[in-house]
């Protein structure tokens, strides 16, 4: 359950006890305080100065150490009974200077006064914990405490005395239980019996005579019939009277499992044997993978020594649908994707390698109207990918008419694992006037092509990197629409120990 009442130190009460510590001095705390919240159970904040109502504010009636806590300081205030008429939800206490040190909530009580027919004297207790009780002086006085303090006084002096005497003669006496064992050496007579503990019990019990007897039973039964005598089990050992000093030495050319391999030899012919490396000490590990999408240069991560690329050239950019009369139509083909590549390849007589990413196909526009191919990307002399073919135009002419399809792309080089050219985008179509299309652009490895769009209307560039863009389409008595630019290629490289 969450803790719904206490009590903390306000930021004044912290800092004078902070500083009271580190000088050696002492905080006076005289006086408690008590209010109603003005109705709300208030939530004690470390900001505080006042209370939110104070209602009465008057000495402390008993100010003292938690004997039970070094740490903790018990604040205690007695109201008379002919005081009160109000409830009580917070408690402040404050030091000479008149500052709120610590602020504290409880659980709502009404404080009635006697003339309301209810006399009550009501004890109100705050319990403070500090880092250092000594930087409190446990200062009261004592005109203001209910109780008759010099009653309470004597009362506890004739305790004390009385106890301090009857501890002193218990002290004193050589063996005041004479009717119990001493506990250092007792010497015990008779037979006496102790429990018998169970048979794996490794704790500091008192083992008796049984528990030995099964131990031992234990030991021998568990032994094969040939090593249970002493003579069978030295033959067993070869009779070496430095048996454990040669089992010491035995293990010390063991491998230590807290050094989690490093004492290992030679690490390199050790992961060869586990068919985890070969004799370059090349083992797979994953170090780094490194992506570009703008041309730059590649500098190789320490301890590399091998390179997987993954290169994919830009895609095609498509073609503007032309300009239409009154009985025409014009369509333009999708870009096609740009060639993929991917190898592996050694690294380690290089430090950095130049990369290039191909740049999507422009498309194209009133003013020329045909789309440009992509760029392509490329990492040093490893490898090579080509970028897509552009996508063709047809028209304007009267459906239905079918325009030329997109060539393929070239195909990538340096590749030793997977390379394969850009498909070219698949043809539009003009069937009647108002049924032409351009083709969507072609999808590549990390993406789709451009969307078709509706007739009359402006190509879609690529999606996905090495996408071609989509084509586009006019119906009759349109102005030019332009094509869209294919997606720019991609190069991954991962480093490899």
């Amino acid at each position: 359950m969450e803790t719904k009442y206490y009590a903390v130190l306000t930021n004044v009460g912290a800092a004078k006890l902070a500083n009271a510590t580190a000088l050696g001095a002492q905080v006076e705390i005289t006086q408690m305080a008590v209010g109603d919240g003005n109705g709300v159970l208030p939530t004690p904040n470390p900001a505080q100065t006042a209370l939110v109502h104070e209602l009465r504010r008057k000495p402390l009636n008993s100010l003292s150490i938690d004997p039970n806590n070094a740490n903790q300081i018990i604040a205690e205030q007695v109201i008379p009974e002919d005081e009160g008429g109000w409830w009580i939800r917070e408690i402040g206490l404050f030091d000479k200077d008149g500052d709120m040190i610590a602020v504290a909530n409880c659980a709502e009580t009404y404080k009635p006064q006697l003339q309301e027919g209810s006399g009550r004297v009501q004890v109100v207790r705050m319990i403070l914990i500090v880092s250092s009780t000594a930087a409190v002086t446990l200062k009261i006085d004592p005109s203001v405490v209910l109780a008759t303090r010099k009653y309470v006084d004597d009362q506890i002096i004739q305790v004390k005395s009385y106890v301090d005497q009857k501890m002193a003669a218990h002290v004193a006496a050589a063996d005041p239980h004479k009717q119990y064992a001493p506990k250092e050496s007792p010497a015990l007579t008779g037979r006496p019996t102790a429990p018998t503990a169970e048979g794996k019990d490794s704790s500091t019990q008192i083992a008796n005579t049984a528990f030995v007897q099964a131990a031992i039973a234990a030991l021998v039964g568990s032994s094969p019939e040939a090593l249970d005598t002493l003579n069978e089990l030295a033959a067993a050992l070869g009779n070496d009277p430095n048996f454990a000093t040669t089992v010491t030495n035995s293990l010390a050319g063991k491998m230590d499992k807290s050094a989690n391999g490093s004492d290992i030899e030679n690490v390199s012919v050790f992961l060869q044997n586990l068919g985890l490396g070969d004799a370059s000490g090349y083992v797979g590990r994953l170090l780094k993978i490194q992506v570009f999408t703008a041309s730059g240069t590649v500098t190789k991560t320490p301890g590399a020594k091998q390179w997987r690329i993954k290169c994919l050239g830009a895609g095609g950019g498509s073609s503007a649908a032309p300009a239409t009369g009154s009985n025409e139509v014009s369509v333009s083909n999708g870009g096609g994707s740009g060639a993929y590549a991917e190898g592996i390849y050694d690294v380690s007589s290089i430090t950095t390698a130049s990369v290039v990413i191909g740049s999507g196909g422009a498309g194209g526009t009133a003013g020329a109207i045909y789309g440009g191919d992509g760029g392509a990307s490329s990492v040093g002399s490893f490898i090579s990918s080509p970028g897509g073919k552009a996508g063709l135009p047809a028209g304007p002419a009267t459906p239905p008419f079918q325009p030329v399809a997109n060539n393929n792309g070239n195909g990538p080089t340096g590749w030793n694992i997977v390379g394969s050219s850009g498909a070219g985008a698949e043809p539009a179509v003009a069937v009647a006037n108002s049924y032409a299309i351009g083709s969507r652009g072609s999808n590549s490895i990390f993406g789709v092509g451009g969307s078709i769009p509706a007739i009359n209307s402006p190509a879609n560039p690529g999606g996905g990197y090495g996408s071609g863009a989509s084509g586009c389409s006019n119906g009759p008595s349109q102005s030019a629409k332009s094509g869209a630019a294919g997606r720019p290629g991609i190069v991954i490289i991962e480093e490899l120990a």
